[in-house]
């Protein structure tokens, strides 16, 4: 593990004690200070991610995957990885089946996103086969 995972471990360890002693102290202030610190902690890991975002870019580059397929692929993961974090949130916050919608809601967003590029695979597939014969 690098420094940087070491400091957002004990940033969000503190945020969360500090959490849970404010549950029985001034209850009122716990939800602000867990959106804050997690508002924090995302915003460190999105500078963590920077490195990663290049990186793949590269990687896209250099294996010459359609841009269409590539971007489609980043933006499902970008979708799946904000819905978990506001998932998670409204877990916190006492609202699992806000969260459970959510989820399934950004499941279908997946689904119908990615459609056009499943069809193109299959539509190769199909080309592949008729191009051997089967």
């Amino acid at each position: 593990m690098g420094m940087d995972t070491y400091k957002l471990c004990g940033a969000a360890l503190l945020c969360a004690v500090a959490a849970f002693l404010l549950r029985y102290v001034k209850r009122e202030f716990e939800l602000p200070l867990t959106l804050a610190g997690s508002i924090l902690l995302l915003i460190s890991a999105c500078a963590m991610a920077r490195p990663i975002a290049e990186y793949l870019t590269e990687l896209i580059g250099a294996s010459h995957l359609v841009g269409d397929a590539a971007n489609t692929l980043l933006r499902a993961l970008a979708i799946a990885m904000m819905t978990k974090l506001a998932s998670d949130l409204c877990r916190d916050m006492g609202t699992p089946s806000v969260a459970s919608s959510l989820e399934m809601a950004a499941k279908f967003e997946i689904i119908i996103l990615t459609l056009p590029l499943v069809s193109s695979v299959i539509e190769s597939v199909r080309g592949l086969f008729a191009g051997i014969g089967i």
